[in-house]
């Protein structure tokens, strides 16, 4: 999977350390198709390859400027036109971009039509097929008349995003490009299912952005059908699982209370209450194994019990590596393995569009569906805080605390209860104190205004000494202190599990919960290992890492408190 593509923080504002910018990194992940023009096998007609010192790998595929009139249909059996051919899986939406400069910096050259071999429409008709009339015009032009200088990324838009591009089937598939307007140059074509699917790799005018070529390997697509997928104790299921792309040699099932199976159709029986995550391993033909889960929801009763996971995780220093990358797709591999029922995820970049691409990493590793509330940190600021949940959202909330520090509450319907569910990121730097104080006043204030139980996560900047936080626990207790005195807590050797385990230098993430609540109490807590051995030497952030190795991965781990909700 892919991502991504965020360095480091550019800058913080000395007046207002309210709205963190990131840097993108222009790299492409490994499911974004990226061809080189110049690579073509099948040209025909006047395109030709030129050598080009700004173009991806020195050359470029150039349709020289003949004056030849405009074509106004795309056509079934042109004369110009190159192919290539590219793998891709079916029912995905993928984004087409092309890396193109036209002669003179002209309007008048700008432009191609593009078909592929099997290309449909979301409903699933043909669209854009090789051998019709029909194709995706690509222009350069700007559609306000802007001047074009050199090379730029344009879509299948106009005055906007274009329409996405969906296969029938999975496997190898041919790109088409044929003349609409001559004088026309192209090194660098991409389709993306998620790094560039709203956003373009580079810019539309003298841009320098070369992505290496690469075609992604494809591997079978597994999902879980479980009947039923939710019910009273002892409740048994049949699970099947469809696989496309590859064929299944075979299954290896993990229902989520320690027992498994290897058989294709599985049915099992779960004999006590709670939530459990059911996984399927499949080994395909095309050589990989291939993951899938489900939700399985079981009651003890009409009025029993459920457990209910809470993480808390800050995304942007949390998810960096030792390679110094926010990568999304390493950040839902931690939150897949804590298992979640709700995350309060601080420092969410909005403006690239993390929310959809969250969520979306997480039903493709998980099988089920996730909900998500995104709130900004004010209004515009392109970053902000967001809730997951596994559990379908009721309603949503926000709240601008001072300082332009935020609160999103989520109304979760869990098993039929509902839970007020908050994720919120406080006022920094350390010495901000003050500010802190008033905001942990507006959140108890805010939160007041919804139903118990009520769970809050949250990076709040401050420890649990400090005055912010007594004044939350004046009205909640913290989930993992509660974990820790009943013995329940558990962590990794470098950092054990005690009051002073650290979620950042010091535990300044935080999940509380409603205090004197009989509704809800601490069953476990768990702040887990996201060093990567070995890899001291690689380690670029270092903020506080120093005790810890210096491999944990950033200066924030993430933290889970698991509840028992009554």
């Amino acid at each position: 999977m892919p991502n991504l593509r965020r360095n480091s923080f550019i800058a913080f504002l000395l007046t207002s350390f309210a709205c963190a910018v990131l840097s993108p990194i222009l790299a492409q992940a490994s499911t974004d198709v990226v061809l080189h023009a110049s690579k073509a096998p099948v040209r025909a007609g006047t395109w030709a390859v030129v050598a080009d010192s700004t173009a991806a790998g020195g050359f470029a595929m150039a349709n020289p400027n003949l004056g030849a009139p405009k074509v106004t249909t795309p056509l079934a059996n042109p004369k110009n036109y190159f192919e290539m051919t590219f793998p891709a899986y079916a029912g995905e939406a993928y984004h087409l971009w092309i890396r193109g400069k036209s002669a003179d910096n002209s309007y008048r050259h700008d432009s191609v039509y593009v078909q592929f071999s099997d290309s449909v429409t979301s409903a699933g008709s043909a669209v854009d097929r090789i051998g019709t009339r029909s194709g995706a015009a690509v222009a350069l032009q700007r559609c306000n008349g802007a001047a074009e200088q050199g090379w730029g990324w344009t879509d299948n838009g106009w005055c906007g995003l274009g329409a996405n591009v969906l296969f029938s089937t999975t496997g190898t598939h041919t790109i088409r490009v044929q003349v609409r307007s001559d004088g026309f140059s192209i090194d660098q074509i991409v389709l993306s299912p998620q790094t560039y699917l709203t956003r373009a790799p580079g810019v539309r005018e003298n841009d320098k952005i070369i992505l290496a070529a690469n075609l992604p390997a494809l591997t079978a697509i597994v999902s879980v059908s479980p009947s039923p997928s939710s019910g009273f104790a002892p409740l048994g299921v049949d699970f099947a699982a469809k696989v496309s792309g590859a064929k299944a040699l075979s299954y290896n099932w993990n229902f989520g209370d320690g027992q498994s199976s290897t058989e294709a159709v599985p049915s099992h029986l779960y004999q006590t209450a709670g939530n459990y995550t059911a996984k399927v391993t499949v080994k395909d033909s095309a050589g990989g194994n291939v993951s899938a889960s489900s939700l399985i929801a079981v009651n003890g009763s009409s009025s029993g019990g459920s457990k209910f996971r809470a993480v808390q995780a800050n995304i942007s220093y949390g998810g960096h590596g030792t390679d110094n990358i926010i990568n999304l797709n390493r950040t839902t591999d931690y939150l897949v393995k804590l298992n979640p029922d709700a995350a309060s995820l601080s420092e969410v970049i909005g403006g690239y569009n993390d929310p959809v691409l969250i969520t979306a990493l997480m039903e493709a590793k998980t099988g089920i569906k996730w909900y998500n509330y995104y709130v900004p940190k004010f209004p515009g600021c392109p970053e902000g805080v967001m809730i997951l949940s596994k559990w379908p959202i009721v309603s949503t909330a926000g709240y601008f605390m001072s300082f332009q520090m935020p609160i999103a509450e989520a109304t979760l319907d869990v098993n039929g209860k509902h839970v007020s569910f908050f994720a919120t990121h406080f006022q920094w730097p350390e010495g901000a104190d003050a500010e802190r104080q008033v905001e942990a006043t507006q959140l108890v204030a805010f939160a007041a205004r919804f139903p118990e139980p009520r769970i809050i996560g949250g990076d709040l900047n401050a420890q649990v000494y400090t005055s912010a936080v007594n004044t939350i626990l004046e009205q909640y207790d913290g989930g993992w202190d509660a974990a820790v005195s009943k013995g329940v807590a558990t962590a990794y050797p470098a950092n054990p599990a005690s009051t002073n385990t650290r979620t950042r230098r010091s535990r300044i993430d935080h999940v509380f919960y409603s205090k004197g609540d009989s509704g809800i109490s601490v069953t476990g807590a768990e702040v887990p290992d996201q060093r990567a051995p070995g890899t001291a030497s690689k380690v670029v952030v270092r903020i506080g890492t120093t005790d810890d190795e210096g491999v944990r991965p950033s200066d924030h781990n993430f933290m889970e408190v698991t509840f028992a909700l009554n």
